[in-house]
This record gives C-alpha cells, structure tokens and sequence, in this order.
C-alpha cells in the first residue's frame, strides 16, 4: 500500500496520534490533510459473543482543492487505514465511502467518513479460498479455518490464540486450534448447494470452545472470557496472517486496569458526572441445538474419478486387471476386462483413512456398473472390524463372518428389495444395485474392497468386460432421521425466568463418521469424546462445557457500569472499579481520540462454580426444535 493521505492531531495529554490513509495504486507525494478520530468497538449485551468488530470514524476538513472525492469507490476495501496512538497501532481496516458530500455554499467543510476492521464485511463473504474463490474441502484444522475466515478481511494482522479448552490426550502446552480438525465440506448449506458465510464458519468454530475474537492493537486476538476472572494476564499462541507461528511463538497480554474517581488518584478516571450503575438478569435455562450434518457419502470420490494415475480415497492393488481411468467415462470409472480365475484378486480398496461407525447405525451401499458381452460379474465386498471381530456385508443386508458380493446378470433376483436393476442394450447389461445393511453389529471401522471380475461359467469361448461407473456408501436413516442433539441447562435453585435464545452450533463431539458436524483429533481421523478446562480435573463434552460456561457467567444477576473516562482505555481489559465489587469487561466502547475521553459500559463477568445447581440433559432433534421451558 502507498500512503496518499495522512494526518497527525495531538490530544489534551499531549499524546501524539497519526491516521494514515493509503491505496495499492497511488503513486506520488503523499498529502497531509487535517482531521480528528474516534475508536469504536461493536455493541452487545453478551461478553460471551463471539465476534466483536472494531470501528475507526475520522473527521476531515475539505476544501476547493481538496474535497476527497477520489477516496469514493464500489470496492469497499479499496483504501486501507491505519491509526496509531503513541506509536501504538490501536486500528487497522478499510475506508467506507458512505458520508462523503461537497459543499456548494462554503469553502471549506467537514466530512465524516467510516472506517471497519474487516470482521463486518465476514457475513456477505462466501467460505471460499481468497485468491481463487474455489471452496474447500476435506479436513482443515481450527487454527486454518480461522486464518482462511481472516484472509477473507483482506486485513493482514497477526493472530493470538488462547482457549485453555483441551480433548483429553492433548498435551496442554500444545494450541487446540492447531491440534483440532473440522469437515469443511460441513460448511455447506443443506441444499448441498448455498455455502456458509465467513461469519457463520468462524462462529462455528468459536462458540463450542466459548471463545471470542476482536482486533486489539493491530492484532487478532482470540480468547475466553471466564478464563480471565481466573487469571487477568495470559499467554497467547502467536501466529502470523498465514497461520504460520511467529518467533517468539508465544506473547503475553496483561488485561488488569483499575478505574475510579480523579480525588482518589486515578487515571485514567471517571469524568462528566454520567456514571450510573445498573442490573441485568441471570439466565434461569439456556439450550444449544448441534446440527450433525448428515454426510451425503462416507467416500467422496464416489464416481472413481482419477487424475495423473490418482484415484483419491482409493488404492490401486492390482492394476494389470482393470484399465482405469476408462475413456468412455473420461476421467471416471473403471473397466474390468475378461478373467477366467477362481480366487479373484482385490483390485481397489479404500483408503487406510477408514471411516468410524457406531453400533446400531445402518449403511447404505449403493452403485451402477455395465456389462459387456457375456455373463460378467461385479464383485465386491464391504469389510466392518473393531481390530479383533470381522464382519462381511451380503446381498441381503446381512452382516456375515465371511464371504463378498456377487453381482451378475444371472442371478440377478426381482425379490430382493430395490435391488438391482437392469435394462439391456444390446449386448449391454445396464445395473444399478442398493443394499441396506442391517444394523451394525459392533462399533468399528468400515471399507470397501473391489475384486477382479470373471465370467459365469467356464466355458473358453465367453468374451466381455464390466465399466464400474459409480459406487457409494452412506448413512442409511432409520424411520425418523435424527438432525441433531438438544443440549438443556437449567437452574435447579429459585432459577431466574429469563431464558437465553437457544444457539444453533455445527461442529461437535461424535463418535461417528456418517456426520459432518464431528470434530476430529489432530490425526485427522479419530473423533473427540471428552474434553478438560486448564487445570479442571472433570472431562465433558465440549457442548457440556459450553453450555455449563454460559450458565456460569450468567449464574446471578450482573451489574453493569457505565460513564465516560477522562483517559484511553484498552478494549481488552479487566476492570477493577473503585468501591463497586466485581470484575468488569467492556461491552460497549467509544474513544474520543482528540478530547482524550471513553464512553464505555461495564458488564460483570463471572466463572463461579455452580455445577451442582444445574440440571442438564439430552434430547434428540427430529426437527422439531423448542425453546427451553422453565421448570418449577
């Protein structure tokens, strides 16, 4: 970025501040211009919201010669602008057109102009990768989610990270969003078809663990707030816009600040005789809905798509008896030529990235493939296995101890339900086949095996050969499909009758694969159960932790504080208030640069432990979501 405008204003206190104004295609001279500025932070009534954007207006005085009007353009991220207090860089963002206007009957005016960190652009922004827009898939760490959500601000700012929430068997020196997987492909709207917003992945990711993220002197800055009652200096994972870590990997931020009257010696201190001290209600029942995300298939390369001899999800064991990719299907499918062989060989067998699949749920194997000639046969087999018990999927649905698939013209029977079916062309036999599995009957890891093909009978004489064109297994849904889990909290003793919006979330705990919405370990397969507070010695579901944490934080009702402040307030702070008990943080934010003054409301934050008095309990989503009720 090339600086085009820049001005510089000194405060009551004598404290220097600069906001610079700049553009990636000016060349020239910069200009020094006149012009004042506030610091604004996004109002809400929950320390526990999980994004919090950060504002800058600026006041500049136009003329005849300098009116502004080429800071105007559609793109919105078009002039980047920087301010500083004392060499601190408190803002970081992009100039909003809006308010720019000329004066007919004057000479000079004053013109006010907005400026926003990024955060506010996130929820008309696709999850798609930057530079490309092409959307992602596959597994991608928090830490990566969270770096593609930023990327999307176009504002370059380092990140810090600190949650102090760990799956058990993960070291507790190690940052969870770099050690944690999500789905991407789970943020994709159910029509299979709308992607999520920026605003909605990141807050995906961020409300299970309870974590919040603002700008804070020219950084991205995630963080609990109930870890800071405990401790109101912490230790923040560093990284840079990349999400690569920075040296040194770690930097401490002190959040203490103590606020009181000027006869007492404080400053900054309180000023204008505005100060007024409210209450706000406790949370009497809170629940959180987690969507699981049905997957639409356990294997996406469904259509044996290959490119460069690669054909993901799937291994290549004998390739002498297939031709692959088969140019009638361009880049898709195989073809099996002639065999005469008894013991057929394994030919394609899915990844060793097994899916995991609990006792009880069904499956659904499903394919089409195309036979030529003679008799030829299509053979498969759908291996279940826990490491010590081994089961066999048969045409039936039954689980067996041995044995595969045997698919062919002649044996092909109308009595088995839905499948398969056949339309001849010619010499070709068209099929297409749907197997619903009984229950599983362990909890374990599932793969498919396909085998080499040969003809029904032996005679020398038969010629032909199989294309496999498509193959996919899936989740079958059993009579209601459950979309989810309700997670309900409520206050046993004298519970207040406010209850808290219910909160939708897209990623948790699972232990099975047949959901996207399941949050994996750091390698990348196995699912997250339990999880433990730094320092707590109980292990819970993370929803439980997150629903527990809010109850927590809500748990009486909570005094807010609110006045002007002679003196510069940090956003991030944990405020001591002279003669009021209780620890604060700030829930809105407005600072007067130039007459050096905060308007700012307090809210009480807590983490008081109230397990024992809250009743929480599972229910399955049908569709058919309520709010919580308050019983007694």
């Amino acid at each position: 970025m090339a600086l085009k405008y820049y001005f510089e204003f000194t405060d009551v206190k004598t404290i220097v501040h600069r906001v610079e104004i700049s553009n990636v295609d000016f060349t020239g001279s910069s200009t020094q211009i006149y012009g004042s500025c506030s610091l604004e932070y996004s109002q809400t009534d929950d320390t526990l919201e999980a994004i919090r954007g950060c504002g800058l207006k600026i006041e500049l005085q136009a003329n005849l010669s300098v009116s502004f009007d080429d800071l105007y353009s559609e793109e919105e991220r078009t002039y980047s602008v920087n301010y500083k207090r004392d060499g601190v860089t408190l803002f970081n963002g992009w100039l909003s057109p809006d308010g720019l206007f000329q004066s007919y009957v004057t000479d000079k005016w004053f013109i006010s102009l907005n400026c926003i960190d990024g955060l506010g652009f996130l929820n008309n922004l696709s999850y798609v990768e930057d530079a490309t827009g092409i959307f992602f898939s596959g597994k991608q760490s928090a830490l990566e989610i969270i770096t593609n959500c930023l990327k999307r601000t176009k504002t370059p700012q380092n990140i810090l990270t600190n949650i102090g929430v760990y799956y058990n068997g993960l070291t507790q020196t190690l940052d969870t969003f770099a050690n944690v997987y999500f789905n991407a492909n789970r943020f994709v709207k159910d029509d299979k078809d709308t992607l999520m917003q920026c605003d909605e992945v990141l807050r995906s990711v961020l409300e299970p663990f309870g974590a919040v993220i603002t700008s804070y002197k020219g950084e991205w800055v995630i963080y609990k707030p109930n870890t800071l009652v405990d401790d109101s200096e912490l230790s923040f994972f560093s990284y840079n816009s990349n999400g690569v870590a920075n040296a040194p990997a770690k930097k401490t931020i002190d959040f203490d600040f103590n606020l009181g009257s000027q006869v007492n010696g404080f400053y900054p201190h309180h000023v204008n005789g505005n100060q007024q001290l409210n209450t706000v209600n406790s949370i009497g029942a809170y629940r959180i809905n987690y969507k699981y995300g049905l997957v639409k298939s356990l294997y996406n390369n469904s259509v044996l798509y290959t490119f460069n001899d690669v054909t993901e999800d799937w291994t290549v064991n004998n390739a002498s008896y297939i031709n692959y990719p088969y140019a009638e299907y361009g880049l898709n499918g195989f073809a099996y030529g002639f065999e005469m062989l008894i013991n057929n060989p394994a030919t394609l067998t899915t990844t060793s990235d097994l899916i995991n699949l609990t006792l009880g749920q069904k499956i659904t194997y499903s394919g089409s493939f195309t036979c030529i000639g003679d008799a030829i046969n299509f053979i498969s087999a759908i291996v279940l296995t826990d490491g010590t018990t081994t089961y066999y999927l048969n045409q039936f649905g039954e689980w067996v101890s041995s044995g595969a698939i045997f698919l062919e013209e002649s044996i092909i029977n109308p009595s088995y339900s839905g499948f398969p079916e056949q339309q001849r062309v010619g010499s070709e036999v068209l099929t297409s086949f749907s197997i619903t599995s009984a229950e599983l009957p362990i909890t374990g890891d599932i793969k498919i095996q396909l085998f080499s093909v040969n003809v029904h009978n032996s005679a020398a004489n038969k010629t032909g050969h199989t294309l496999l064109s498509n193959i996919e297994l899936k989740p079958s849904p059993d009579g209601e499909t459950k979309e989810g889990e309700n997670h309900t909290f409520q206050r046993i003793a004298n519970p207040s009758s406010k209850i808290k919006d219910k909160k939708e979330v897209f990623n948790a705990d699972n232990p099975s694969d047949v959901y996207i919405g399941t949050i994996y370990k750091n390698d990348e397969d196995t699912p997250t159960q339990l999880w433990t507070r730094f320092g707590a010695s109980q292990s819970k579901p993370i929803i439980q932790i997150m629903g527990e944490e809010r109850m927590k934080m809500y748990s009486r009702p909570l005094r807010q504080f609110s006045g002007d402040v002679f003196g510069f307030i940090n956003y991030l702070s944990l405020c001591t208030i002279n003669n009021v008990t209780g620890l604060f943080m700030p829930i809105a934010y407005n600072y007067d640069a130039l007459n050096n003054t905060t308007a700012i409301t307090w809210q009480e934050v807590l983490n008081t432990d109230i397990i024992s008095d809250i009743s929480y309990q599972i229910t399955f989503d049908y569709g058919n979501v309520v709010e919580p009720t308050i019983k007694g």
